[in-house]
């Protein structure tokens, strides 16, 4: 039991360092500011706002504050986080012809 939790505040600490990583201090998806939760399913950090659309697609959603977080999820967020979420979702947006999403 001792072990479980220390790995639970372990695995706490290093998404919130995450989180502060410059590309992670904005949701992925609308852009504002200090998102507090993690969709799973792509590794990314998002705001409360987007975190309820990414649920009524089924996508497991995390509240940073509130979660417990797995080896894997916090695996996911290191190989992946927003930065790597826009190489491949964003790769090719055109901002000459489209406007970045943001948080209306």
């Amino acid at each position: 039991m001792k072990r479980k939790v220390e790995e639970d505040e372990k695995n706490e600490k290093i998404v919130r360092n995450l989180m502060k990583l410059p590309s992670n201090r904005r949701c992925i998806n609308c852009n504002s500011q200090g998102p507090q939760y993690v969709c799973t399913n792509f590794s990314t950090f998002v705001c409360a706002t987007c975190s309820g659309i990414h649920r009524e697609f089924s996508h497991r959603v995390k509240s940073v504050s509130m979660a417990t977080f797995t080896a894997e999820d916090v695996a996911g967020l290191r190989e992946g986080g927003n930065e790597h979420a826009k190489e491949v979702y964003f790769r090719q947006w055109d901002s000459q012809h489209q406007s970045l999403p943001d948080n209306r």
